[in-house]
């Protein structure tokens, strides 16, 4: 049972992303329960699809094949195709007359010998163009004194092979990315290394006539894990061969990415929702035998039976000391005592975006007296972080202030016996806290890595708040040793201060208390009752209606920027 968590519980991935009104009640809301995981599978799998297919393949779900999914103006969920050009017409103001940036898409990872990994897009490339697939964007900036005002796209992709298909699957095709992508020109890749010679060599011969002309070509050269990543170092030499010739590109999409538009932040939302309401789910069935990778298989199945393509990163679920080791990825233990700790760091890919959940219970649904009392003081740097988190702040500012709390709870705590507040606050703390109060969110966990921490927050940026305390598992800590706590929460920043998105699962004590081991607890109630038969895992929620829908009905944006 997933204990009335959500109302109207629907089947179909359109019903994923959530309303206005759903949002602003999700964590109080009571209805319907799914029976048992056999009849919500088979819900889900037997989805409706549209008789409508499209004239030529598309690859990937487009509203021709998937229209219970994307609007008929979408590239994917919520996100038109109007806004994919926009970001490509944002990113030709950055560049000079008649200037080009190169972008390809990631490649094929392979796990043993022709077994590929799931594809996962390089989220530059999937900023700008909406593609799932292999392919090469080359958007040019209008030249000088042209009197056009639109860059051109043009996009590379493989040409049809009904031999790979039989492996793979058809993939995008020449219609289908002009009509449906909006390209203004479709190659096939073996045509790319003619193309980009020659934009590489017009580059090296107006150098040579003109030493001070700027760089008109951009990318990154270090993206070797880039599809055709060698043709196009090979096409590009004659630029290559000339220093500073060709500029990174990364930067400037990071600057791009950081803000995001609320299309963006609504499936920022979605994706939050599901990882914490999976999260909270993992701690509903928790009890003292539970076994660390049972824990990550449940997060695992809930995120992806709510719709998320895949774990935004391997979970880390740790029970006792292992808390204190950051990645922590072994998950190979299981947990027999209820005095155990257990600190899960799990997180959701929904449609492209990502996001990043923590939470610290104890597994026999009380904290101890020194469990507690680190937890407090975790929350403490938590709320107290979340409170100044607003534009103008920065991720530095909201570290600096993580640390003033943390310190004086260790030294309230006198977990260092002799030691004062400055010592602490100075250096000593890194002892207990080593990572930092959070990080940039969106298509990367890590998201627009080159943005500085020290960049003044501004609406519409989305970051963590993931305050911590480690405490080494060592005689000299007494009742301390091996606690391990940290608190994350996924944080969009509005005009007048922030709002957590990954608010499903519960952060106070008494909250964290009475959920734990509830599931199994109603499960063997009803099932002594004669009402059931015994505990089995649940579906995670599915939200009413999704936020492109909300504003096509006129009922306002899911996500509110003041």
């Amino acid at each position: 049972m997933f204990l009335g968590m959500v109302a109207g519980l629907r089947v179909g991935h359109r019903e994923l992303a959530a309303s206005a009104t759903t949002l602003s009640s999700i964590a109080g809301l009571r209805g319907t329960i799914l029976e048992s995981v056999e009849n919500s599978i088979s819900l889900i799998c037997n989805r409706q699809y549209s008789s409508r297919g499209p004239a030529y393949p598309a690859g990937q779900p487009i509203h021709a094949t998937h229209p219970e999914l994307i609007a008929p103006h979408e590239l994917t969920p919520g996100i038109p195709a109007s806004e994919y050009r926009a970001r490509r017409q944002r990113l030709a103001a950055l560049l000079p007359p008649g200037g080009a940036a190169i972008l390809p898409a990631a490649a094929t990872a392979y796990m043993s010998g022709v077994i590929p990994w799931p594809y996962r897009q390089d989220p530059d490339f999937f900023y700008l163009t909406g593609v799932m697939q292999h392919g090469l964007a080359l958007i040019t900036a209008p030249k000088q004194g042209s009197s056009s005002q639109e860059a051109t796209y043009t996009l590379f992709i493989d040409p049809p092979s009904p031999s790979q298909a039989k492996w793979d699957g058809a993939g995008l095709s020449r219609e289908v990315a002009l009509e449906v992508f909006g390209a203004d020109e479709v190659l096939y890749m073996h045509q790319m290394p003619r193309r980009l010679h020659d934009l590489a060599s017009s580059l090296a011969a107006a150098s040579a006539s003109s030493p001070a002309v700027y760089a008109p070509i951009l990318y990154d050269t270090d993206r070797t894990n880039a599809h055709h990543a060698t043709a196009i170092a090979a096409a590009l030499k004659p630029a290559l061969s000339k220093p500073g010739a060709i500029q990174p590109l990364r930067p400037l999409m990071h600057s791009l990415r950081l803000i995001k538009s609320q299309a963006e932040a609504a499936l920022m939302r979605t994706s939050a929702a599901v990882a914490s309401a999976a999260v909270r789910q993992c701690m509903a069935v928790s009890a003292p035998g539970v076994t660390e990778y049972g824990l990550g298989a449940t997060f695992e199945f809930c995120v992806k039976a709510a719709g998320a393509q895949r774990l935004a990163y391997p979970s880390v679920v740790a029970g006792g000391s292992d808390a204190c080791t950051i990645h922590y990825l072994r998950a190979d233990k299981s947990l027999p005592s209820g005095s155990d700790l257990l600190l899960m760091d799990a997180g959701a890919e929904y449609w492209g975006y990502v996001s990043d959940v923590s939470r610290t219970w104890p597994v026999g649904g009380r904290f101890s007296g020194p469990q507690r009392d680190v937890y407090a003081v975790v929350l403490e740097a938590h709320q107290r972080c979340l409170a100044a988190c607003r534009p103008g702040s920065s991720i530095r500012l909201l570290h600096q202030l993580a640390v003033e709390v943390l310190s004086e709870g260790l030294y309230e705590l006198r977990v260092l016996p002799g030691a004062s507040r400055g010592e602490i606050q100075r250096n000593l703390y890194r002892e207990f806290f080593w990572h930092s109060l959070g990080h940039y969110l969106g298509c990367d966990t890590h998201d627009t890595a080159l943005i500085g921490h020290d960049r003044q927050l501004q609406q519409g940026a989305v970051i963590t708040v993931e305050p911590g305390l480690y405490i080494p598992d060592h005689p000299r800590f007494g009742a301390f040793r091996g606690i391990g706590v940290r608190i994350e929460d996924d944080v969009l920043v509005t005009a007048s201060g922030c709002r957590v998105l990954s608010d499903q699962a519960p952060v106070t004590i008494p909250e964290v208390e009475e959920l734990v081991g509830s599931a199994r607890e109603a499960a063997a109630g009803a099932a002594a009752a004669g009402g059931g038969d015994g505990w089995r895992l649940p579906l995670p929620p599915r939200f009413a209606t999704p936020p492109h829908r909300a504003l096509e009905e006129g009922r306002g944006s899911p996500v509110t920027w003041g």
